[in-house]
This record gives C-alpha cells, structure tokens and sequence, in this order.
C-alpha cells in the first residue's frame, strides 16, 4: 500500500515465472532466433520427409496404377503414405527425444540451470514431428491423385 501503484504489481511466484518466459521468448534476441530455429527445422523435415515419401511412391507407382485402375479410392493410397509417414515420424522421434534428454541434461550440468525433457514438452514434439510427416505424406500423394493408370504402361 506504500509504494505508486503506477510502477508497481503484485505477482505470483508462478505469474512472474511465465511474464519472465514471455519476455526471454518474444524480445530477446535468443528467444527469437530459436523461435525462428524451430521454423526452419519443421520446414527442413517437411521437404525431406517430403522426398523420402515422394521417392517412395514414385518407386511404387506402377504398383498404386494398378490398384487406382481396380477402383481403389485415393484415401486408400493416402492411408499408404500417412502409415509411412508415422512410421517415420516414430522412427525420428525415438533418436531425437534420446539425444534431447542427453543435451538437456549436459546444459544443466554446465549451466546449473534447471533444464529437463519433460513428458509434456515430448509430446508435444511428437505430436508436432507426426503432423509434419502427415503434411508431407498428403503433399507427396498429390502426384498419385493426378495420375491416370492407362499412362503409366
């Protein structure tokens, strides 16, 4: 009640710990670098998974003629790719997680910051790397849905 209510405020602990992580993330050029750090890294797994996947039905594409021209339905070959697709995000996810787990725990070591991989932060990579792949599966089928069977022999 002492101090100007103009320049002062009341916090939680908690409230104070959130406002610092806002600010660290969105003014400071650390936060921003790593911001734009996870950008590029999602869109570099999107045009890989994007090319392992298109490479894959261009592979097969004989093989997805032949059951385009049975009368299979594209969401058939889309649950082809999306498999595929999973198998790799879980495949990327499994090393990846392991490897995060080891840095975390190195940083906090050096830094005495206290620093871990937490299950929510995991799931929430993984739901992440599992929609990446699912993007780039539906984009790299694209050229199967305009394929006609009768071209391809």
């Amino acid at each position: 009640a002492a101090l100007p209510a103009s320049d002062t405020t009341v916090r939680t602990v908690a409230e104070a710990v959130a406002s610092d992580q806002r600010f660290q993330t969105t003014q400071r050029p650390v936060g921003i670098v790593f911001g734009f750090g996870i950008v590029i890294g999602v869109l570099v797994g999107i045009v890989i998974v994007y090319q392992v996947l298109a490479t894959d039905v261009a592979d097969h594409i004989r093989e997805y003629a032949t059951f385009k021209a049975m009368g299979y339905p594209q969401r058939f070959f889309l649950g082809i790719v999306f498999e595929e697709a999973a198998i790799l995000a879980l495949l990327g996810f499994l090393p990846g997680v392991i490897l995060a787990v080891i840095l975390y725990a190195i940083v906090s070591s050096v830094t005495g910051l206290p620093r871990a991989m937490t299950g929510g932060r995991a799931v929430v990579v993984l739901l992440g790397t599992i929609a990446m792949c699912a993007l780039s599966g539906a984009i790299a089928t694209r050229r199967l849905a305009r394929a006609n069977p009768a071209d391809l022999y």
